[in-house]
């Protein structure tokens, strides 16, 4: 995970999986940037880990040891974007815990192979106009016929970086520019979604099965993100009937492909981004629920262990 010194207890989802966690079974905290590869084997320095809610010291670390990452049962890699060249670097590291017979919570590899805001166009029902460029040209048409659209750097998390861009914007072609690294970066351009004014849904999906309870997420006055980085506001609700088929088939599909946690991001009719990096909201959705979706993502994991050695 990113360095636990740094998140906040009271919203950070990896923090509501570790509280969880650690009333099934033990639970370590590898240090950002300590893995290495010597030998055909992972190394990393690793504490025994204890979180709780005290606001004041929410964790307690045992003395850190290098350690054979294969020694444990399982990792969970739930470092945040950006998917960099350090990131892509770090799941080569995972391919080889993974082949010397360790489990890795999300696939290495399927990171690797499916980009956050590309994977959820593959199951969009309602056809979103979008396109992916790094033409400052191509990227100028599609404005122009689609009037207003939002602008996303592909790697990054959070709502950063991304430009809400109308044809009428004189500073439209400087934002292109920036945004692209001056025509040489691929970005997602999509038409503006008028139905965000009714909220930008997260659906967390775990071991293949949508949760019933899902996030919505509104953005603040004079501001597109609904992002709850950006001040978004946010209620719990039932899960959308109507989308239950259609998060059914990503929810197989993702299992499948060893993505055995997500969230995916709907709004109105269109699914706009399904995170598998490091799914947020887990905590929002836990305070509705009585902790409910975190127990069940810890049970999920658990089965998925046993199934995992049963199988080795």
């Amino acid at each position: 995970m990113n360095p636990i010194d740094s998140i906040n207890p009271q919203w950070d989802s990896t923090f509501a999986l570790m509280l969880a966690l650690q009333k099934k079974g033990l639970v370590e905290y590898i240090e950002p940037h300590s893995l290495h590869l010597k030998d055909k084997k992972v190394f990393a320095y690793s504490s025994v880990i204890k979180v709780s809610r005290n606001k004041r010291k929410y964790f307690i670390l045992s003395k850190s040891r290098l350690i054979d990452l294969n020694k444990f049962d399982c990792i969970l890699f739930r470092t945040n974007p950006p998917v960099d060249t350090d990131y892509i670097q770090t799941t080569y590291l995972l391919d080889q815990v993974e082949n010397n017979g360790t489990l890795v919570i999300n696939s290495p590899q399927s990171l690797r192979d499916f980009n956050e805001k590309i994977l959820g166009t593959n199951f969009i029902e309602k056809k979103l106009p979008m396109i992916i460029a790094s033409n400052i040209n191509i990227i100028k048409k599609f404005i122009k016929e689609h009037k207003k659209v939002v602008i996303k750097p592909l790697n990054l998390m959070a709502g950063k970086s991304i430009s809400l861009v109308t044809h009428t914007n004189k500073d439209k072609e400087k934002i292109i520019k920036e945004i692209t690294n001056d025509g040489n970066t691929l970005v997602m351009v999509q038409k503006f979604i008028k139905d965000i004014i009714k909220g930008d849904t997260r659906i967390i999906i775990y071991n293949g099965i949508p949760y019933e309870k899902v996030l919505v997420r509104f953005p603040p006055k004079n501001e597109f993100r609904a992002n709850l980085a950006y001040g978004g506001k946010f209620f719990i609700r039932n899960i959308n009937r109507q989308h239950k088929k259609l998060l059914s088939e990503i929810a197989s599909y993702l299992k499948s492909n060893r993505i055995y946690l997500a969230g995916v991001d709907m709004i109105g009719e269109y699914v706009t981004e399904i995170n598998i990096t490091s799914p947020s909201g887990i905590q929002e959705i836990d305070k509705e629920t009585n902790f409910d979706l975190s127990k069940r993502i810890t049970n999920e994991f658990i089965k998925i262990l046993k199934m995992h050695y049963t199988h080795e």
